[in-house]
This record gives C-alpha cells, sequence and structure tokens, in this order.
C-alpha cells in the first residue's frame, strides 16, 4: 500500500481537495450501522 503513494484511495470519507468537502462512503454508513448494532451488523 505505501508503494502506491496517494493513487490508491483509503477511508471512511471521500475527500474533494479542491473544496475540502467530505463525503461519507458507503463503508463509513456500513460501520456505524456496526457500532449502533453493537456488531449485530455484521451478521447481515
Amino acid at each position: 500500500e505505501w508503494s502506491l503513494g496517494y493513487a490508491k484511495r483509503f477511508g471512511l470519507y471521500h475527500v474533494d481537495f479542491a473544496t475540502q468537502r467530505r463525503t461519507p462512503k458507503a463503508s463509513a454508513k456500513f460501520y456505524a450501522r456496526v457500532i449502533a448494532t453493537h456488531g449485530e451488523a455484521l451478521d447481515e
């Protein structure tokens, strides 16, 4: 991963570097659901 530099994007939010606006990715919404259900969402 380190060898990819900034070519590969990771994280729970997409960042528009021009405006600095952050938009949650699907993974952020899933992670929030896992936390809210104390892990029960992992069984879905």
